[in-house]
């Protein structure tokens, strides 16, 4: 189901008028799970909340000292990881680069810095001939960024989308994943969201998204997919009232909205309405409203 629609067009259980003579319409009914599916969708908002965390910082300091190296970073060059701080809403963020190829090259610390709020609160850079090992919660982030694309792609039961249709899979094609990596658990294990790419603006994919797993020792799971779609968001920008409008998309996999849906709607000027079954979840800016009733008006 692909449709956007004005919000005060959307039908979310509106009120029916009843004759002085009729009975009370009966309300729908909501289902005796939603409890539980209301605790799935919070959770899953928790965690895309750390998601656009980890992005923001990482694309913070990745600016930062882009600008402070005239924009070379060098061979080898891995990106950033970020990871809380000590201190309470800062992030320490890492520019990562390897030194040879492989899953096991030695990787070292390019750049460091402490991030909050949007702000740079601290900035180390280190020569690229000297720079300091990785060690720690920022090594094994790294390995896991490096490591779960290519994971999904050597997956048996990975699949693609070409032009917003399924792809075959014996065909030659190339794939865009954004890894973005959580940070690990109490008991050392961490997560990382591989994102079908590219995310630009006016175009965003809702499908082919996969969470892979890590043990504490940096051994990696089969990918799951999260949204196995071949749906693309589209808007033009130049469109009035955007932030009225709902982009509606039917959840066939799950009963709630996932960790996607919720990062997705943060990028997106435009409401989602994830419809899973009889009810419908509005989201904006990564959180889900209490769902109500769906009726399909094109039914």
């Amino acid at each position: 189901m692909i449709r956007i629609l004005a919000a005060t067009t959307l039908a979310l259980a509106a009120p029916l008028v009843a004759h002085a003579q009729d009975a009370p319409p009966a309300e729908p009914a909501m289902p005796a799970d939603l409890a539980d599916r209301s605790a799935q969708a919070r959770e899953a908002e928790a965690t895309a909340r750390i998601m656009a965390d980890v992005q923001m910082a990482s694309a913070i300091a990745q600016r930062q000292y882009a600008g402070m190296t005239g924009g070379e970073f060098g061979d080898g060059y891995r990106g950033a990881v970020a990871f809380p701080a000590d201190t309470l809403g800062v992030w320490n963020v890492t520019i990562v680069a390897a030194r040879g190829e492989g899953a096991q090259a030695p990787l070292v610390a390019l750049g460091e810095y402490e991030i909050a709020q949007g702000q740079i609160l601290s900035e180390t850079l280190h020569d690229a001939a000297s720079a300091p090992a990785l060690t720690g919660i920022a090594e094994q982030m790294a390995r896991a960024k490096y490591v779960a694309p290519r994971a999904v792609i050597s997956a048996p039961s990975a699949s693609y989308c070409l032009d917003g249709e399924p792809a075959d899979p014996k065909a030659n094609h190339s794939v865009s994943y954004i890894p973005i990596v959580l940070p690990p658990s109490d008991d050392g294990k961490l997560v990382a969201y591989v994102l079908n790419g590219p995310i630009a603006e006016g175009a965003v994919p809702l499908g082919k998204h996969y969470r892979v797993s890590f043990d504490e020792f940096g051994q990696v799971g089969d990918p799951e997919i999260v949204t196995d779609t071949c749906e693309v968001v589209t808007w033009n920008g130049d469109e009035a009232d955007l932030s009225n409008k709902v982009y509606l998309t039917q959840f066939e996999q799950g009963t709630a909205p996932t960790v996607i849906h919720s990062f997705i709607s943060s990028q997106l000027p435009m409401r989602l309405g994830v419809v899973t079954g009889d009810i419908v979840w509005l989201m904006a800016d990564g959180m889900a409203a209490p769902p109500v009733p769906f009726v399909d008006e094109g039914s």
